[in-house]
């Protein structure tokens, strides 16, 4: 039997500074989190590391792809719980979306749906 995992809905926008696009194909897309402030544009480094947590989802829902500059309503998948809960991850909560360091777009969560 396979495991379930919470998922949330969340307007997402991609950075229009960015060079390309992304497909967001369900279950190909795989980036990463970080709560806080939409208007983030660069990692918190002490030294080289990175002092944030990088929250793993996996897009599961939504338009195929978004272009510099668009805006989305996206299901992602909390794809590490349970072993991680995802507390921080409510309705309301603002985030950046990340690949590696690289900021390449910012969203707030909309929704949230937990496993009985």
């Amino acid at each position: 039997m396979k495991l379930k995992v919470p998922t949330v809905q969340a307007k997402v926008t991609l950075l229009p500074e960015l060079s390309q696009g992304r497909l967001l194909t369900t279950g190909q897309y795989r980036p990463h989190i970080v709560m806080g402030p939409q208007s983030q544009r660069v990692a918190i480094r002490e030294g080289n590391a990175y002092m944030e947590k990088l929250l793993g989802v996996m897009f599961v829902g939504g338009p195929d792809t978004l272009a510099p500059g668009e805006s989305g309503q996206v299901t992602l998948a909390l794809m590490y719980f349970p072993e991680y809960q995802y507390d921080e991850v409510t309705p309301g909560a603002t985030f950046t979306l990340r690949e590696g360091s690289k900021i390449v777009g910012y969203g707030a969560i909309l929704t949230r749906s937990d496993l009985p």
